[in-house]
This record gives C-alpha cells, sequence and structure tokens, in this order.
C-alpha cells in the first residue's frame, strides 16, 4: 500500500481522518511528520482539499523573500530585481552616450604644442602621433599581419 498524497509512492505509516471528513486517507511517516511539523508549510488539508475544522489553524512561515522597491522579488545579493537592474543598465548607458556627444573640446591655447607620442613632434588635435609616425605605424601593421598570412600558407 502506498501513500495517498499525490506524486508519492512511499509505504503507508498510518491511516488520517479529520473530523470534517467521512472517509480518510493513508499517509506516509513522511508527509505526516511534515503536517505535524508547525514550521513546515505542508499541510494535509490543502494535500487532500479537506475542509479544515473551524479551531484548527495551521501555522504557516513565510520565506524571507527580499523584495525590489518595485515589489518584484530580487536575487540574494543584489540591490534591485533584473527588470530594474537592467532598465537602471539602459539609462546609464543611456545618459553616458548623450554625455559623451555633448561633451565640449577643451579650447587648445595658442602657446601649448601638442607632442607626437612617438617621436615628439608636433601633431593635429584629436590625434596620438604625427603624420610620419601614424604612417610608420600603419605601414608596420600591414606588413605583419601579411607575414602571418605568408606563414600561414608555406605551412600546409
Amino acid at each position: 500500500m502506498s501513500c495517498d498524497v499525490p506524486g508519492c509512492a512511499n509505504e503507508t505509516y498510518m491511516g488520517w481522518r479529520p473530523l470534517t471528513e467521512r472517509l480518510g486517507r493513508k499517509v506516509c511517516e513522511y508527509h505526516w511528520r511534515r503536517h505535524e511539523d508547525q514550521m513546515d508549510n505542508f499541510d494535509l488539508f490543502e494535500a487532500f482539499g479537506f475542509r479544515r475544522p473551524a479551531g484548527v489553524k495551521k501555522h504557516k512561515t513565510e520565506k524571507d523573500i527580499t523584495r525590489c522597491t518595485c515589489g518584484r522579488e530580487r536575487l540574494p545579493g543584489r540591490k534591485y530585481c533584473t527588470q530594474c537592474a537592467t532598465e537602471r543598465e539602459r539609462q546609464r548607458k543611456k545618459r553616458a552616450y548623450h554625455e559623451r556627444k555633448n561633451r565640449h573640446e577643451m579650447p587648445v591655447e595658442p602657446g601649448a604644442v601638442l607632442r607626437c607620442r612617438a617621436c615628439g613632434a608636433e601633431r593635429e588635435t584629436g590625434h596620438t602621433y604625427c603624420q610620419r609616425c601614424a604612417e610608420r605605424r600603419r605601414k608596420a601593421a600591414r606588413r605583419q599581419a601579411q607575414s602571418r598570412y605568408w606563414q600561414k600558407l608555406q605551412k600546409c
């Protein structure tokens, strides 16, 4: 004989019939202990769909669920729920985009000269290297890329 709790195949421990019902049910020891435990949410009345007597109330423990300011459940260790976090990230990126776009370039004083990072010669505003060093770097990078390609062809 097996337990009558839906989804349970354990062996019967005892029969249980509340005063409100004419027929009882077979219950395994595991479900009976869970029903008797005041700190557990499992209840045989709810499992079998029985009416609860007027004087009997089950103490239900509420899980400590952390909630976001919007009322949704949030993950442990997080300040916001996933929806609020994605919305805040979207707003942050939007703000950063507009700040970068609207950032005004500092006016360059006529006395200050911009220097090339490689050779120290004068360079244009918005560039890191002077024209000569930039061309040299471009050629060197192309040469390295071609040599890598050529080596792969030779190995095959």
